[in-house]
């Protein structure tokens, strides 16, 4: 997600993934967003009869990831590293990056950078294939 910040890329933003229109995922996202607009978030969330439930979540989480990064896309010209030079919750909460890997010790840094690392650590989740396959029924070793 560094393209909407600047400072890796100068990306333009793209939806995380484009489900392919007629597949089985695409039907699961159309029966979530008619689901959504029912009013009856219990509905909307619970899992369609004979569907897999792995399944289910990967799209669901995908497709909250997508409306998040849309979500975040409208606010960076509020909140730069100049308006927003820390990650916090108020003046109590202060929030640090450390995601284990390439950042052991967590680090303080601007909110937007935050968000950064943070959007781009979830797509690399989502684009990890053992974590998410994009082939629904294939076993990956």
């Amino acid at each position: 997600m560094s393209f909407l910040f600047g400072s890796r890329s100068s990306k333009t933003f793209k939806p995380k993934k484009n489900i392919p229109e007629g597949s089985h995922q695409y039907e699961l996202l159309k029966h979530a967003e008619a689901t959504l607009g029912s009013g009856n978030l219990r509905m909307a969330v619970m899992l369609p009869e004979g569907e897999d439930l792995n399944e289910w979540v990967a799209v669901n989480t995908v497709d909250f990831f997508n409306q998040i990064n849309m979500l975040y896309g409208t606010i960076t010209d509020f909140c730069t590293e100049e308006s927003c030079p820390v990650m916090s919750a108020g003046p109590k909460y202060e929030y640090h990056w450390a995601d284990g890997t390439n950042i052991k010790k967590p680090i303080k840094c601007s909110a937007p950078k935050y968000i950064d690392y943070l959007m781009t650590w979830v797509q690399d989740q989502l684009d990890d294939e053992t974590l998410f396959p994009s082939k629904i029924g294939i076993q990956l070793d």
